[in-house]
């Protein structure tokens, strides 16, 4: 389920996006981390809450749909 929300883009402006709880997360990570992909890869914050989820993923779900353990 998304929702539209007002965020802050990485102009200063702001924009209205369509909002998941992961893409939100990962939003968040990215303005945390100056808008960069790779600081956020590389956070070195585990003590975050958001920290598991700063990918974009949820690692609680990795076993869903049969992924898990599929050789490419």
């Amino acid at each position: 389920m998304a929702l539209r929300h007002r965020i802050r883009n990485r102009e200063g402006g702001t924009e209205s996006v369509r909002l998941t709880p992961i893409k939100a997360i990962r939003l968040a990570c990215l303005e945390c981390c100056g808008w960069s992909p790779k600081e956020v890869t590389g956070c070195t914050s585990p003590l975050c809450p958001l920290f598991p989820y700063r990918a974009g993923s949820n690692p609680e779900r990795a076993g869903i749909g049969g992924r898990l353990g599929q050789k490419n």
